[in-house]
């Protein structure tokens, strides 16, 4: 019998008026997937917006039962993720598995939310743990390699129709709904603040720069080496082992198919400096960026054994990486909406449209 319902976090503001299931609920739930000696339990809210609920509740360090109403999922989706955490298994990583009901099936509901089962993996998160500073960039370097072995080792194997979270072209199911991807709708917002700030000519250069980059990949993107990854390798995902190295994964919502050199890309690039309202060296800026860039692709195709064509293509998915993610666009946001930074961000800008490729080729 549960004891209680301890809460593992603040419960998030989309869902404090939203009715929770009971301990009696909980074991009812429980009971579909054959799980009935159920103790401690504590709920964690990773929700995102209330239609992005995320409930998950920890049952005794051995499972996590999931209540949901994000993107659908499908039981096909189940068999495909559980097929790429064994294949993750198998390359020395440990990953909480999603487990059937008695009945044969992942998903279940109550009210209006869907309802599976995991594994849990008790290991501590890196975004939790207590790492230098030292220890934050030896692990980057760790998780980097990661990816890289990962690809490396499985690429053309098993692809699965869902799009990984960085696809540009053939939407994953979170990009879908708007009809283009992510690092488009931020560079979106980043040309509409320029033109809140009265710099239209720069704006249309950073459009008509990103079309061009874009055009070239639309050409060569399908005939490019892919892999089915997690596809989000952050720290609040990254479980390490006693001496803080990396020793597993968890969150699979967004894992999916993408191109192998454009997953390099998003995990080279560097976010741009923590903005402050202070002016900058936009070309020292730029220079850090690429240079850190650099070093970690370089460190990355050690270990993933990339072609021509695919060094020419991460070229371009590289600028797009680092313009349009989303933590570059909104600090060049956040510095042009400020007077004392506003010179300096639109100078970064300028150096980025007039960029020679040469300058992100590794």
């Amino acid at each position: 019998m549960i004891e209680r319902i301890e809460e593992l976090n603040e419960t998030k503001e989309w869902s404090r008026d939203l009715p929770h299931p009971t301990e009696e609920g909980l074991c009812s739930l429980l009971a579909l997937y054959g799980v009935s000696d159920a103790v401690k339990v504590g709920l964690l809210d990773t929700s995102h917006g209330a239609d992005d609920i995320r409930w998950n509740y920890i049952i005794d360090k051995k499972y996590v039962l999931r209540l949901t109403n994000a993107p659908e999922m499908t039981e096909e989706r189940l068999d495909d993720l559980n097929r790429l955490i064994g294949r993750y298994a198998d390359f020395g990583l440990r990953c909480p598995a999603f487990l059937k009901g008695t009945d044969g099936r992942f998903f279940h509901s109550w009210r209006e939310l869907t309802v599976y089962l995991s594994e849990y993996v008790d290991l501590p998160i890196a975004e939790e743990a207590d790492l230098t500073e030292t220890e934050k960039v030896a692990l980057r370097k760790e998780v980097c390699l990661s990816i890289a072995g990962f690809m490396e080792r499985y690429k053309g194997v098993d692809l699965i129709p869902t799009m990984g979270m960085y696809s540009l072209f053939d939407l994953s199911p979170y990009d879908a709904a708007e009809g283009f991807d992510e690092k488009q709708w931020n560079l979106n917002n980043l040309t509409a603040a320029l033109r809140k700030a009265g710099a239209e000519d720069l704006a249309n250069q950073l459009e008509a720069w990103n079309e061009s980059v874009r055009a070239r990949l639309l050409s060569v993107y399908t005939k490019l080496p892919r892999c089915v990854t997690q596809a989000d390798e952050g720290f609040t995902n990254v479980l390490l082992d006693e001496k803080k190295h990396m020793a597993g994964l968890i969150d699979f919502n967004l894992s999916g198919t993408d191109v192998c050199v454009n997953l390099i890309a998003n995990n080279a690039i560097l976010d741009l400096d923590v903005p402050s309202d202070k002016p900058f060296d936009p070309q020292a800026e730029l220079e850090k960026a690429l240079a850190g860039y650099r070093e970690n692709a370089a460190r990355i195709l050690t270990v993933y054994d990339a072609s021509e064509a695919e060094r020419d293509a991460l070229v371009d998915y590289a600028w797009i990486a680092l313009v349009c993610q989303y933590p570059n666009a909104s600090a060049c946001i956040h510095r042009i909406e400020k007077e004392e930074t506003r010179t300096s961000a639109l100078g970064l800008l300028e150096a980025l449209v007039t960029l020679d490729r040469s300058r992100l080729y590794v």
